[in-house]
């Protein structure tokens, strides 16, 4: 069974959500290689979020877009994007 990735188009993008997290997030915790079964399927952060992340170079995909994050949601994109100034502005929201 292969899984092939939707191509994101500009449509695709939503809007910053001032009021919630815009990260998925695995529901039960992260996968593991010891997990048996089904990979657990992915549910948006429901936490206040305290970042708003802005692309201002074109990502992977083509597009810019910008999303909000909560504090632990960045501090994960942080340690997985390794993010750069040149590539990513940040505003904290209050």
């Amino acid at each position: 069974m292969s899984r092939t990735k939707k191509k994101i188009t500009q449509a695709d993008l939503k809007p910053p959500d001032l009021n919630q997290c815009q990260a998925d997030k695995r529901e039960g915790g992260p996968f593991s290689f010891m997990t048996l079964g089904p990979i657990p399927p992915l549910k948006r952060c429901t936490n206040k979020p305290s970042v708003l992340v802005k692309e201002i170079k074109p990502g992977k995909d083509g597009l810019m877009g910008s999303m909000t994050l909560c504090k632990d949601c960045f501090v994960q994109f942080c340690m997985l994007e390794c993010p750069t100034r040149d590539q990513y502005e940040f505003e904290e929201i209050k």
